[in-house]
């Protein structure tokens, strides 16, 4: 069964980066997998008698239509040229909705897929926090603006968790075509859980994997820092990691406890709740 990655882009206020839709279609190509892009045009809602207010409203609603648009063309291209390349089979879904609707519209859409792919910006933040916790599926995220290579070797956040469980469900066939697995627990993290850590690690290895446990200090660092900077160092690829909830994800899946380190995040990571 062929792999169907998703791709959910923006339009509008701002636009979805060129550098998500090449990572996008890089880690399709690398996995063997179809990739879907949901592409949405801004439909504004009709505001009826005319007014100088309303007229303000009709000028900035045909402002957004336009911009929409033309963000899209430009995703489009930068999609189709990539894909052509790359030698993928890649689909463009198109659909139209108003503003405070196209969230719902692509979470609903993500949930007929393996996976989708987003970049942990500020501007995707209200998007990917939506997927996460309402798709029902693992997301990986990408780096803003930095495109990334193959992944290669794959670290796992080890607590043991059950939402840590899902997203190794998700991650299954990373690990699979996976040369190294990088198990790290952070000696400041309680929930570490050694006999399953060890349990897994077994499993693993029983499956024909190369699986290596490293348990690192955090040196003051928070947690999630910790296992970001640890994973860098050990040229894993890719983090799997659980999420908690809306401050855990902040917290741990995007690298920091502050949303200004969300931008600082340097590594694929694929998360699920």
């Amino acid at each position: 069964m062929k792999p169907q990655f998703h791709l959910p882009l923006i339009t509008y206020p701002t636009a979805s980066s060129l550098s998500v839709v090449q990572n996008a279609i890089d880690l399709a190509r690398h996995q063997k997998a179809d990739l879907i892009a949901s592409l949405p045009q801004i439909k504004m809602p009709l505001v009826g008698q005319s007014s100088p207010w309303v007229d303000d409203i009709e000028r900035l609603g045909s402002e957004a239509k336009r911009f929409s648009r033309d963000s899209g063309v430009t995703l489009s291209e930068a999609f189709c040229d990539h894909a052509h390349s790359a030698g993928i089979r890649a689909v463009i879904q198109a659909f139209e909705a108003s503003e405070p609707q196209i969230r719902e519209t692509l979470v609903e859409i993500s949930r007929a897929y393996d996976l989708s792919i987003i970049e942990a910006s500020e501007t995707m933040m209200p998007l990917l926090e939506k997927l996460l916790f309402e798709s029902g599926r693992p997301l990986v995220l990408f780096p803003a603006n930095h495109v990334c290579g193959r992944i290669d070797t794959v670290a796992i956040a080890w607590d043991g968790s059950a939402p840590l469980s899902t997203a190794l469900t998700g991650a299954r066939l990373f690990l699979e075509g996976a040369s190294k697995i990088i198990l790290i627990s952070i000696t400041d993290d309680g929930s570490m859980n050694e006999r399953s850590r060890a349990r897994y690690a077994e499993v693993l290895r029983n499956s024909g994997l190369d699986v290596e446990i490293i348990v690192a200090d955090a040196n003051g660092e928070e947690v999630a820092v910790a296992i970001q900077s640890t994973a860098r160092a050990l040229h894993a690829d890719l983090i799997v990691a659980g999420a908690y909830g809306h401050s855990r994800i902040r917290e741990f899946a995007l690298g920091g406890v502050t949303r200004s380190l969300l931008v600082d995040l340097e590594m694929p990571v694929l998360v699920a709740h």
